[in-house]
């Protein structure tokens, strides 16, 4: 009777402590989904804000616009005219936004895509460089807003972007705004379109609120004016 009752006692132990069976897995946690953000600057400017940099205090750009205007003749809409005067070998004209929507603390793999009107031709050439080939189109992407800043000696984008034809951890060229037209004294107005890779180059991880900023910039070799009309943007956010 006692050894009975001893038995009976230590399977029951057993089987309280979970003896013989599997513990259920632990469950996946769910894969973040992909981002995308788009935006049509027929319909606006959207939130997005403006800044100019890579100029010293006696060379800063002249000129500059930044506005939602009317395409010129022979487009339809409206688009986001950036515009201004390099007056040394390096001005920067950025747009940004805030993307969110984002997991916190997430990490994203980011690209871009980039439609614009430009009237800079094909294979001319300007003073300090061409005017179509030595103006780049800068994407970045970074958790903090980017912001012009005066380092002691110049004003820089408080982003390690690169600079001009050179990407950098959080910046990359996507091409240039030569439209491919070789008329060098009368150029018109073309359509183009620049994407980044894929996979993407660039990587951020989203704040504790789940944002990151973007940015599109026109980077000038080129001494003297440029302009662009951004059309439309879009953005994807993958997470990694």
């Amino acid at each position: 009777m006692f050894r009975s009752v001893t038995l009976l006692t230590v399977l029951i132990s057993v089987a309280a402590c979970g003896g013989g069976g599997d513990s259920a897995p632990s469950p996946t946690p769910p894969v973040p989904p992909t981002v995308e953000r788009s935006f049509d600057f027929a319909q606006g400017n959207g939130g997005w804000l403006s800044g100019q940099a890579d100029y010293t205090p006696q060379t800063a750009p002249t000129g500059v616009v930044f506005d939602i205007r009317a395409l010129p003749t022979g487009f339809t809409g409206s688009g986001f005219y950036v515009a201004g005067r390099n007056n040394s070998d390096d001005a920067f004209l950025y747009i940004k936004t805030k993307i969110n929507g984002l997991v916190a603390s997430t990490t994203y793999s980011v690209s871009a895509r980039v439609e614009f009107l430009s009237a800079a031709p094909t294979g001319c050439v300007g003073v300090g460089g061409a005017p179509g080939e030595s103006v780049w189109v800068v994407f970045a992407v970074s958790a903090v807003e980017p912001l012009t800043v005066f380092n002691g000696t110049d004003y820089r984008v408080n982003l390690q972007r690169g600079n001009q034809s050179v990407g950098g951890p959080e910046g990359i060229v996507l091409g240039d705004i030569a439209n491919g037209s070789t008329d060098c004294s009368n150029p018109p107005w073309r359509e183009k379109t620049l994407s980044s890779s894929e996979p993407a180059a660039l990587s951020v991880r989203a704040d504790e609120r789940g944002e990151a900023w973007v940015l599109v910039g026109i980077d000038s070799g080129y001494e003297s004016f440029s302009s662009v009309y951004h059309r439309r943007m879009m953005f994807r956010f993958t997470p990694r």
